[in-house]
């Protein structure tokens, strides 16, 4: 394996035990979020249905991270890239919204912003773009 497959894998794996620690892409953040669409903006039977989606493929988020660092180490370079991307991108998706919110809601702090969760996004996105076929 390429060393810098291992790097990937290594990173994708820190990164998802931070994002699973911090929770970015979990349950709280998305939450917080359905609060904020039910309350600011629209709330209907269908709008719980979304959510309720993507609370659980959200709650995935670190464990996809995780196993695409994996697989990435068994040379399923592109296959790992794609798990890590959906991992990533529900928490990249999860980090720009609460950030929006925060902003919104006038409650944004740079300290907020750089917490173990942002910093599992930013390893996350960078293990993918580490990693070579």
């Amino acid at each position: 394996m390429p060393s810098k497959n291992r790097q990937a894998m290594s990173l994708a794996i820190v990164a998802g035990i931070l994002l699973l620690i911090a929770g970015v892409s979990g349950l709280a953040t998305w939450e917080t979020i359905k609060d904020f669409v039910t309350t600011h903006v629209i709330d209907n039977t269908i709008v719980q249905i979304v959510f309720a989606i993507l609370i659980f493929i959200a709650s995935l988020g670190g464990i996809a991270v995780i196993i695409g660092g994996l697989l990435i180490g068994k040379n399923k370079v592109r296959t790992g890239k794609f798990v890590i991307a959906l991992g990533a991108g529900i928490g990249l998706i999860g980090l720009i919204v609460s950030l929006v919110i925060a902003l919104v809601e006038g409650s944004f702090t740079l300290s907020s912003f750089l917490s173990i969760g942002a910093i599992g996004v930013i390893l996350s996105i960078i293990a993918r773009a580490v990693a070579v076929k």
